[in-house]
């Protein structure tokens, strides 16, 4: 994809406030951030909902952007800037983090704390048959490089299973987020998130 294609399919859908943004960044940028989250380190074990059985790789949270510079890792940074431009929202994030499937790997249906989940798809190379998008509600929104989701916190999500003819890691960066414009409202809020980190 050309820099010159770049926003041409900003808002690609929009059902019941779920968002779905193509060619979120330009295209150079899009190719960065793809390559730094092929070079990080995952740890599995880690649980898509609290007091579930089903098990996934992980990144633990970013808080601040401080951290984020301590940690090497600003090259999210043009992700949500680029996700305030486009989402029709007034957000602040909270905290970062990075989720990863294999095929065999399916986390359970949950829903998040928090106002609004933010969900930005790295890699370019994924093809359609590798399957591995999520579901919202009722609504699949397939794995694409350089896409982003975004839907309210409390709308029940899962991430799909990737196909078994797939061999790659199939790689998301979170944002969990609260909302300053008072499109909607969650009695919860992020209370206790440092502790709960859901995905």
């Amino acid at each position: 994809m050309s820099n010159r294609d770049y926003g041409g399919s900003e808002i690609q859908m929009m059902y019941d406030r779920l968002q779905i943004i193509d060619n979120l960044v330009e295209p150079h940028v899009a190719e960065i951030i793809d390559s730094e989250v092929r070079q990080l380190s995952w740890k599995y074990d880690y649980n898509s909902r609290k007091g579930g059985t089903n098990k996934h790789w992980h990144i633990q949270a970013i808080h601040t952007e401080q951290e984020m510079l301590d940690r090497d890792m600003t090259w999210i940074m043009p992700i949500w800037q680029s996700a305030m431009n486009k989402v029709k929202l007034d957000l602040q994030w909270e905290r970062v983090y990075l989720n990863a499937h294999t095929h065999g790997v399916e986390p359970m249906s949950h829903t998040d704390d928090g106002d609004y989940t933010l969900i930005y798809y790295p890699r370019l190379d994924w093809e359609k048959d590798d399957m591995g998008g999520t579901i919202v509600l009722n609504e699949i929104a397939e794995y694409k490089g350089n896409r982003l989701i975004c839907f309210p916190a409390k709308q029940v999500h899962q991430a799909m299973p990737v196909s078994r003819n797939c061999h790659k890691l199939r790689t998301c960066i979170v944002f969990k987020t609260l909302d300053k414009g008072g499109q909607i409202y969650n009695s919860d809020r992020l209370e206790g998130y440092k502790e709960m980190e859901l995905v």
